[in-house]
């Protein structure tokens, strides 16, 4: 019987740890460029828990709008018929009155840091949004409803950033045109034409 005892091909490692490595550096670029969005923040326990829970056990539907009453009440207190009308600045990042009008004659919009803007003008399906960011960190832009109902991010990037984003590849359900304010949120300059 005759045995066989060849010694394994020395590149078999190399090619295997070179394999693993590109599996690897696949695996961490799809990662980094996923965009993740995060709805609204609530605070958990604490005094706001007991003042939501009477109003919970008295009325089943009732959580919901015991949750959104305090909130519309506290911006509404400056505000005649804020709290009438509903919630209409509610769900914003910041009180409707702070928004900066984008007027229909403007199509370039540039800044730095966070900013929070008003559309005076009306997006379609076909409305493209060129963005430029060169901050280090991230670069999100909300879209909201004039009822403050947050609708869809129209980009959510780390780091340096140049790209397009169209109105009509986002999924807003009541359409583009619903699209009343913008929110931005930078740590550097950042340029938004449409």
């Amino acid at each position: 019987m005759t045995r066989s005892t060849a010694l394994p091909s020395p590149t078999a490692p190399v090619l295997a740890r070179a394999t693993a490595a590109i599996a690897s550096l696949t695996l961490a670029t799809a990662l980094t460029s996923c965009s993740f969005s995060a709805g609204e923040l609530e605070s958990v326990g604490g005094e706001e828990t007991a003042a939501a829970e009477p109003t919970a056990a008295a009325e089943p539907d009732a959580p919901e709008q015991g949750e959104e009453s305090p909130a519309a009440e506290a911006p509404g207190a400056g505000e005649s018929g804020a709290g009438e009308s509903g919630a209409p600045a509610e769900g914003l990042p910041m009180d409707a009155s702070e928004a900066q009008a984008w007027a229909e004659d403007v199509y370039w919009l540039s800044g730095s840091g966070e900013a929070f803007y008003r559309l005076d003008w009306t997006a379609s399906a076909s409305t493209t949004l060129e963005l430029t960011h060169s901050g280090s960190s991230n670069f999100i832009i909300v879209a909201y409803g004039a009822d403050g109902e947050r609708y869809a991010s129209i980009v959510n990037e780390i780091g340096p950033y140049e790209g397009g984003s169209t109105f009509g590849d986002l999924p807003l359900l009541d359409g583009p045109e619903a699209v009343e304010f913008v929110h931005i949120q930078a740590d550097g300059d950042w340029t938004i034409g449409r």
